[in-house]
């Protein structure tokens, strides 16, 4: 040590060297473990680097030491210029891989944050939660919603809200808002994304401006993800489901509308890939609630993710082995990124931006093939409706949640097509961070990168393309009750048992789990064109549900041979009326567009009629006694 000093002491330059030499150890042992920790990617390579790094490290701990005893100046500072181009190199390799590790990482949170607000009416003179003063406040007791329950309490309870205020305990969130609108409660309490989930339901349209908040609070919970740790040889099935959320953070995105559903089968072997588009407004039973209520297949989002995944692998009897949620922005940083997509768009249309901005900021995109930027794909991806208001040329077409379906499916196949052919290594940390930050995913980084190799093959061999095969779940429009909402003549899509069957089987078929059924026929003729079939695309017959008609305003007799004809009992209240309204239905009791298989002929139902004061009519009867 005496002769380390009195070497130090003779010629100070070697404190820099040693300084030099200090920084590339500690970066070269970042690196040797950023490189370790990333498995399944170049296996081979990383241990060959790995081992070259450590006898480079070596190396040069020898040749420092034989420096500081022995090494003149013009040695020393040789060695002081490549411990710094070391460094440099090995510093900036470390932060490049560990920066798109990282980025990959984000995508699996263990973590969600739940966060519930109070709310009022906007025309309330309630602004501060210091005006909780005799007043009625909902929250919910909802089962299989603990969170909500739990903080909605932790706010009462904290503010002290129970002891000047009536707290009143509803089992369905929309009746809770509802009555907030109807004034029969005074505050509410919802997800904070409440404007989100609600605003997309005809009666609560203008819920943003109708409604203000007062309080807010969240909760931190332990997300329970369990993969399917699939092997990378065998298929699997992807869920994507994109969100419209007005909340920038997806991790606090707990309850959303599933606006977008598109499920995926891929097989490896063949780079077979089916892709289906779910209808937002597919009628089906969201089996994560209590009795299976059926709805819209977009509310399951209301419960989360596990609520979506339950519900389709219940509803399909197929798995969902990952999934990602997505929120819908994120598609504009991420088309931008690539340099834009090619699509052949289906038809000119007119759309909001990415801010849900109409005016100088309306997407414009034309009919044909297109290089689309990301305000442009959002919007492909978000149409729905004509707007006549874009003028003749952005109007003339027609569209629904299947078109929509079809032009997310032209989108993402562009993406994933552009990102494994053109991707460059200066794009990947930027569009992962991009992904990282509007992505959640059940997938580990080690399941992620395990689909590395599959990756490179399709980046890497031009013979090798992902085959996408649209397939389409045929459905027709119903008005029906819906017992999730509590609401008459929701708008449903009821889908075709048959295209259901066709669109099942085929994802199965791509999955291993079934064996294809063979075409031993095929014609063909020069005059005809072949055209791709997209399997449960098609014509298709199946009996009509059965609904309870609409009565009010109808007189009481049409109900009443009705309830007969169905043997419905039904308990006939009256109620004084000054209008000429004798024996007119107020409140049918049964409610309309309520399915027919699913009513309790073993209740009664109180209908409410009409009856003129000036009249001589009972004051009530059971129609079947």
């Amino acid at each position: 040590m005496k002769k380390i000093l009195k070497r130090l002491k003779k010629k100070p330059i070697l404190i820099f060297t040693s300084i030099f030499f200090c920084l590339f150890l500690m970066s070269s042992i970042c690196l040797l473990y950023s490189i370790l920790r990333v498995a399944n990617i170049e296996n081979t390579l990383r241990y060959l680097v790995s081992g070259i790094l450590i006898l480079l490290i070596m190396y040069f701990f020898f040749g420092m030491i034989k420096i500081i005893f022995k090494g003149k100046n013009a040695g020393i500072i040789m060695y002081d210029i490549i411990f710094i181009l070391l460094f440099v190199i090995t510093a900036y390799l470390t932060t490049t891989i560990s920066g798109i590790y990282n980025s990959i990482s984000r995508m699996y949170r263990d973590n969600y944050k739940y966060s519930v607000s109070l709310i009022t009416l906007s025309k309330s003179d309630i602004n501060d939660i210091k005006n909780f003063k005799d007043l009625k406040i909902a929250i919910s007791n909802v089962e299989n919603s603990s969170e909500l329950n739990e903080v909605s309490n932790s706010i009462i309870t904290e503010n002290k809200l129970n002891e000047s205020n009536t707290i009143v305990e509803y089992d369905n969130n929309t009746t809770m808002l509802n009555d907030l609108y109807n004034k029969k409660v005074d505050a509410v309490m919802l997800p904070s994304n409440y404007v989100s989930i609600y605003e997309s339901i005809d009666d609560y349209k203008d819920i943003k401006e109708d409604t203000k908040e007062i309080i807010s609070k969240s909760k931190t919970v332990k997300k329970e993800n369990v993969t399917s740790k699939k092997n990378e040889s065998e298929p699997f099935t992807l869920l994507i489901f994109g969100m419209d959320s007005t909340i920038k953070d997806i991790s606090t995105v707990t309850s959303f509308n599933a606006d977008s559903l598109i499920l995926i089968t891929f097989n490896p072997k063949t780079y077979n890939s089916t892709i289906l588009s779910i209808p937002r407004d597919t009628y089906v039973p969201i089996t994560c609630i209590n009795n299976s209520p059926e709805s819209k297949i977009t509310h399951s989002g209301w419960r989360g993710e596990s609520c979506v995944i339950k519900t389709i692998e219940d509803w399909m009897d197929i798995k969902v082995d990952y999934y990602l949620k997505v929120n819908f922005t994120a598609v504009v940083n991420l088309v931008d990124e690539i340099g834009g997509i090619k699509v052949n768009v289906p038809y000119s249309f007119c759309e909001q931006n990415s801010n849900r901005q109409w005016g100088a900021n309306t997407v414009y995109v034309k009919k044909g093939e297109q290089t689309l930027n990301g305000e442009q794909a959002l919007a492909l991806a978000r149409n729905r409706h004509p707007n006549p208001k874009c003028g003749a040329e952005w109007a003339n077409y027609q569209s629904n949640d299947l078109v929509r379906g079809d032009n997310q499916q032209l989108i993402l196949n562009a993406i994933t097509n552009k990102l494994v052919k053109n991707l460059s290594i200066d794009k990947i940390r930027s569009i992962l961070d991009i992904i990282g930050t509007n992505v959640d995913t059940n997938m580990h980084i080690n399941e992620i990168t395990s689909y590395y190799n599959t990756a490179k093959q399709l980046a890497f061999d031009n013979e090798n393309i992902i085959n996408f095969e649209k397939l389409q779940l045929s459905t027709y429009g119903k008005s029906l009750y819906d017992p999730l909402l509590n609401m008459n003549g929701m708008s449903m899509q009821i889908y075709y048992k048959d295209s259901f069957n066709q669109v099942v089987k085929e994802m199965k078929v791509n999955l291993g789990l079934e064996e294809p059924e063979l075409i031993t026929t095929f014609s063909f003729s020069i005059n005809n064109p072949y055209k791709e079939t997209i399997i449960g695309k098609g014509t298709f017959n199946q009996a009509d549900i059965q609904t309870v008609p609409y009565f009010r305003g109808k007189n009481i007799s049409e109900l009443q041979y009705w309830a007969n004809e169905n043997g419905i009992n039904l308990n006939i209240t009256y109620q004084d009326t000054n209008e000429q309204l004798d024996n007119t239905i107020i409140n049918q009791g049964v409610p309309s567009t309520y399915r027919m298989d699913k009513l309790d002929k073993s209740n009664t139902y109180t209908v409410i009629v009409a009856r003129n004061i000036s009249g001589t009519i009972e004051n009530s009867s059971d129609i079947n006694e």
